[in-house]
């Protein structure tokens, strides 16, 4: 059995679907969720309990209870990582005014999902975005269609074939129409997770298209249906919760989108920017 960090084995083994999806659950409540049952883990991950098994004999344990016991033994080594020597050092430094504390939970939070990314789960969901010939449509909810309006304009800069789907009411499933296996939905859901977005992913599905999802560590139904899933934590003052590693995670994307694409998105900027030009020649081109 390797020696390697069982955090580290988690997140460098997982190759198929499936097991991405296992062990970004694991990573994304570690360890507190390698303690649950067999069960609780297949549903979190959308998948079978004989998946969850098969991953961990992968990783090195013919049995759930000796994952479990490695798991335990490793908590030791996680409170002197450096993950938890930041949490440390945040909270002996916050301030009881809103604004730092604010600033510096947004901090921690980023930490937090960078500490538990699984870039494997990253790269699928670029994977399936650099593709040319797929058409790319981008959607949220009540309070993250901001998130892919954003997502949507970014990518439309640097590849053809980008759209936007605003859920709009009573005509929420009409995009589905002209849904096929060509397609990629990217879909933003957080909690309280939206009915209608559950139930457009799900048709999305049928029609034989790919899936992305960015959620919370709470995981949308959505992630049931989904070929690659990005979790975000939620460290806010605010009632309505926070986006910040969201944004963080679409500046990711974009900029991973960017360096695959270079020499097209490269034409596809400098054409845009002739377009600009042509409509008023006297404004300089600027960055936005």
């Amino acid at each position: 059995m390797t020696t390697a960090p069982l955090f580290d084995r988690i997140r460098s083994e997982a190759r198929s679907t499936a097991e991405r999806k296992v062990a970004s659950v694991l990573l994304e409540g570690y360890p507190t969720r390698a303690l649950s049952t067999v069960e609780v883990l297949a549903k979190q991950a959308s998948v079978s309990a004989p998946t969850v098994l098969r991953f961990l004999a992968k990783i090195g344990f013919s049995r759930f209870a000796d994952f479990q016991a490695a798991a335990i033994a490793d908590v030791e080594r996680q409170l002197g990582s450096p993950l938890n020597n930041i949490r440390d050092d945040m909270a002996a430094d916050t301030s009881d005014h809103i604004y730092q504390r604010t600033l510096l939970l947004q901090a921690e939070a980023l930490q937090v999902a960078a500490a538990q990314a699984m870039p494997a789960e990253f790269d699928a969901i670029v994977d399936l975005l650099v593709n040319p010939r797929a058409p790319v449509k981008v959607l949220g909810g009540r309070y993250s269609q901001n998130l892919a309006q954003r997502l949507a304009v970014h990518l439309g800069q640097l590849r053809p074939g980008v759209s936007f789907v605003p859920l709009l009411l009573g005509f929420a499933y009409d995009p589905l129409v002209d849904a096929g296996a060509q397609d990629v939905y990217v879909i933003f859901d957080y909690r309280r997770y939206q009915a209608e977005l559950l139930h457009f992913a799900r048709g999305a599905r049928q029609s034989g298209a790919r899936i992305c999802l960015l959620t919370d560590t709470w995981r949308s139904p959505i992630a049931e249906y989904a070929d690659a899933v990005l979790t975000s934590p939620d460290a806010s003052t605010s009632p309505f919760g926070s986006r910040v590693v969201a944004t963080a995670q679409i500046e990711a994307i974009v900029a991973a989108v960017s360096l695959r694409t270079r020499d097209q998105s490269r034409k596809r900027l400098a054409r845009i920017e002739e377009l600009r030009k042509l409509g008023d020649p006297d404004v300089p081109s600027s960055k936005e």
